[in-house]
């Protein structure tokens, strides 16, 4: 399973190849004159977001105490929800709906942000949490204010997690010719899920006769598949930034 780790390690390289802005010319050069929102830097955080939590859910599955329990399956949870929110934002040929969709996964951040913070100060949380609901309303609708050509898909949600990650597998074994990525991240969405929710058919699986084989089947394939997803999206990320828009 060294090889895998070694892989992890190396994500970060890939990083250094992306422009500090989008190429005059370039697709995301094009995307940024629809909307206040840059499709180009949303798709790199969230894409540096994952890079930095499946090298820490790396580092943690490396120490066999803290793996036990499936801790690194948990964190590469949102490593593989960035991925995928990133895979399916810059996956469209068409710029207008590259736009639409960064859009559509900011404001529902907003969204989200704004209704934590309202059920927050429902339940006698300070003033404070009020003012940042009414920051985030604002921010989400100037954010779909911006979009100069407005549409009714800018205004609905995303697509769900799920579904995103099973479009994110699709792109990588289009990419890389295989036929088990989509499996592979669906077996992490399901493992990490059970984690989450305090089941413990993860526990039982892994205290088995064959525990040591299964963890690291599922460790090695699991952290595989998200630096697929990154490498796939990061190149994808990449040709827009520099790739002539009409090329």
């Amino acid at each position: 399973m060294a090889d895998v780790f070694d892989r992890v390690r190396a994500m970060p390289v890939m990083a250094q190849l992306w422009p500090a802005e989008p190429v005059v010319g370039s697709g995301f050069a094009a995307d940024e004159t629809r909307a206040s929102v840059s499709t180009y830097t949303t798709a790199r955080i969230l894409l540096l977001d994952a890079m930095h939590r499946l090298r820490a859910a790396a580092e943690i599955a490396e120490n066999e105490a803290l793996a036990e329990h499936g801790t690194h399956l948990l964190l590469l949870r949102p490593a593989l929800v960035s991925t995928a929110k990133a895979a399916w934002m810059v996956g469209p040929e068409d710029s207008g709906e590259r736009s639409t969709r960064a859009v559509r996964l900011i404001c529902e951040d907003q969204r989200q942000g704004a209704l934590a913070m309202r059920k927050a100060l429902e339940q006698g949380a300070p003033n404070a949490f009020g003012f940042a609901a009414d920051s985030f309303e604002r921010s989400g609708a100037a954010t779909l204010a911006s979009l100069h050509e407005r549409s009714v898909e800018a205004e609905r949600k995303p697509p769900r997690d799920e579904s995103l990650i099973r479009n994110l597998g699709s792109e990588i074994d289009r990419y890389y010719g295989t036929n088990d990525a989509a499996s592979d991240l669906q077996l992490l969405w399901n493992a990490s899920s059970s984690l989450a929710h305090g089941e413990r058919w993860y526990s039982v699986l892994t205290s088995r006769p064959h525990r040591a084989e299964v963890a690291e089947m599922l460790t090695a394939r699991s952290l595989d598949g998200v630096c697929s997803g990154v490498n796939v999206t990061g190149l994808r990320l990449q040709w827009l930034a520099v790739a002539p828009a009409d090329g």
